[in-house]
């Protein structure tokens, strides 16, 4: 208690109890006499201020005492010493400045994220380890969202013209443009370029991820990628002089550029999707009992896929599984094969948790385990192989061009043997061989129809394969048709002649040597293509195509020239749907306002840094 005559006692208030809250509170005790107990008033004072404050729950006592009363903030600042006033110099918040924009473009964190408490706080207690004595008044001087949003723009943008630089020099020759369309809040078109350095090293730079307001088209996407690159002073005849991989849909772009390339990874998609659901030319080719099994196969499928979202949408089911199975995307039916592979390892698992699904998942996971899953797992060990080779392809980390058609002949030998009844190739005996003799028969027929798509660079770059160079499982038109093609790519400077060094004097047998030596006219020039064929090949080396024609740059000049260009191309579109994945990271709702040139800037500059760690 305290004394009513303290001068710290507020006029017509009896007395001061206990401490509320803080040592600076006091609440306000009142009695009519002194015969009375004393009773709260439901008050606290301000000992220093002597502001009445009311006794609740809430955040108005705290804004006082740290805020509000500026007694208790005048001897707080006359209390603090050299020691925790330290400033932050000019250079140093320089220094930050560039380290929040490279980490907010590294990162990919929202602008407000990077000027967040949080992060203050931690920048704060960085400094102080390095040099201790910074201080509170220091988080006034880090910079702001706008100042980091400014920055981060501005070495974006630096990083898209460096990437544009950095190809510039190929356009027109060994660039090869990677597009993929998508949507994300508008259509945006992801552009990338590939190469092969001076180094043969394959090599793919971010591009565009341009918004596509105008539409989809072949047209369209042409005049989109023109303009990009004009932007950039890359003139219209170079850009159209590139290749382009790209899907089915944009298969009109060889009107325009140089050449198009089908996608692998579609086409894998769609040989594997078709296999199940024939196109209609391939039906009639069908029998009844054929075209039952097939439709058993998809039933199959979506059974899966039904188990797969029972599981998903059952969080605590989700926490009792050692993984999950992976959900289904319409546009990749593939991954379907994925999802039945999941279920069917995760079965036992599953069964012990049965009671956990929801009744559409039960019914769908009976119906698959109605044989103790034996149909389920022939058609998984069917399209094994298939999705082994769409997940190389998915990696665009080394050339792959020189092995999509030996992926297709080594399918098509698979399936052959299959449909004529030779499993020797498969060692699980727990399979229905009626099934896999179905789907052999209409996967060679999808097989066939896509594998037509291919366009002679395809070709080309197996011949270009040290040791794939004899095509010993390809045609003799084939053969032909890759010959052609590099021949036609061979600059047109003459091959350099070998001259044989003359002797100081000829004598007789010299004389006479020449006189029966073979007609010159059979080997005038020294043919690098020629020996290029007939040179041996060490089939037991682990040496890749690019430490090949690393080697062999000297020796093979011409040939060197024409191989750069076939192998900078990518045969697969998926790292440029990698870009919407990234996209959908980055632009989330707090960026969704973004202006369509922010946005580009923001996801472009995101995957050139992380891309290319070493340009910022």
């Amino acid at each position: 208690m305290g004394d009513e005559n303290s001068p710290h006692c507020p006029r017509n208030l009896q007395n001061l109890g206990e401490s509320y809250k803080h040592d600076s509170l006091k609440i306000v005790m009142y009695r009519k006499d002194e015969s009375e107990e004393y009773r709260q008033t439901g008050k606290a004072v301000c000992v220093e201020c002597m502001q009445l404050l009311t006794v609740q729950d809430g955040s108005h006592v705290n804004r006082h005492v740290k805020e509000r009363c500026k007694k208790i903030k005048l001897v707080a600042t006359t209390g603090e010493d050299e020691y925790n006033e330290k400033k932050l110099s000019a250079a140093l918040i320089s220094k930050l400045t560039d380290a929040s924009t490279k980490f907010c473009l590294r990162s990919g964190k929202a602008f407000n994220f990077c000027t967040s408490q949080s992060v203050n706080n931690y920048t704060l207690d960085v400094l102080n380890a390095v040099s201790s004595g910074y201080g509170l008044d220091c988080l006034k001087q880090l910079p702001t969202r706008t100042t980091i949003q400014k920055y981060t723009e501005e070495l974006a943008k630096d990083l898209v013209l460096k990437a544009f630089n950095t190809v510039r020099p190929f356009a027109g020759n060994r660039l090869n443009l990677i597009l993929d369309h998508g949507k994300l809040i508008n259509n945006y078109l992801s552009v990338m370029g590939s190469y092969i350095d001076e180094e043969f090293k394959l090599m793919v730079v971010p591009l565009g991820f341009t918004p596509a307001l105008d539409g989809k088209s072949t047209l369209e996407t042409k005049n989109l990628i023109v303009k990009r690159f004009e932007e950039f002073d890359i003139p219209e005849e170079l850009v159209l002089s590139s290749s382009v991989t790209a899907d089915g849909a944009l298969s009109g772009l060889s009107n325009y550029f140089k050449g198009y390339i089908r996608c692998v990874s579609h086409s894998l998609n769609l040989v594997a999707h078709r296999a199940v659901v024939p196109l209609d030319i391939h039906k009639n080719r069908m029998t009844t009992e054929e075209l039952s099994t097939l439709a058993a196969v998809s039933d199959l499928m979506k059974n899966a896929q039904k188990v797969s979202n029972a599981i998903r949408t059952n969080v605590n089911l989700c926490s009792r599984l050692s993984r999950l199975p992976v959900l289904c995307v319409e546009t990749r039916w593939i991954i379907g094969i994925k999802c039945l592979t999941d279920v069917v390892e995760l079965s036992e698992e599953i069964q012990a948790n049965f009671s956990a699904l929801s009744s559409i998942g039960k019914q769908a996971f009976s119906a698959l385990n109605l044989d103790n899953f034996k149909f389920a797992k022939t058609v998984v060990k069917f399209f094994e192989e298939i999705e082994l080779y769409t997940n190389v392809f998915q990696s665009q980390k080394s050339v792959t061009m020189h092995l999509v058609l030996p992926t297709y002949k080594r399918l098509r030998a698979r399936w052959e043997k299959f449909r004529n009844f030779d499993f020797n190739d498969l060692k699980d005996s727990d399979i229905d061989n009626n099934v896999i003799v179905t789907l052999s028969s209409s996967a060679l027929h999808s097989l066939y129809h896509y594998y037509a798509e291919f366009d002679d660079l395809h070709f080309a770059s197996v011949m270009l394969s040290p040791k794939t160079k004899k095509m010993n499982a390809f045609l003799d038109s084939e053969v032909r048709r890759a010959k052609r093609a590099i021949v036609n790519m061979i600059p047109k400077e003459a091959t350099p002649v070998r001259v044989l060094e003359p002797t100081a004097k000829r004598d007789g047998i010299d004389s006479l040597y020449k006189l029966v030596s073979d007609s010159p006219e059979e080997q005038t020039e020294f043919d690098e293509f020629t020996q290029y064929l007939s040179e041996f090949v060490n089939y037991g080396s682990t040496e890749t195509v690019e430490e090949y024609w690393r080697k062999k740059r000297n020796e093979f000049p011409l040939l060197f020239e024409v191989a750069t260009r076939v192998f900078s191309i990518v045969p697969s579109e998926a790292v440029c749907e990698t870009a919407f994945s990234t996209a959908s990271y980055l632009l989330d709702k707090r960026r969704s306002r973004l202006g369509s040139k922010k946005a580009e800037l923001v996801v472009l500059g995101s995957q050139i840094a992380t891309k290319f760690p070493e340009w910022i």
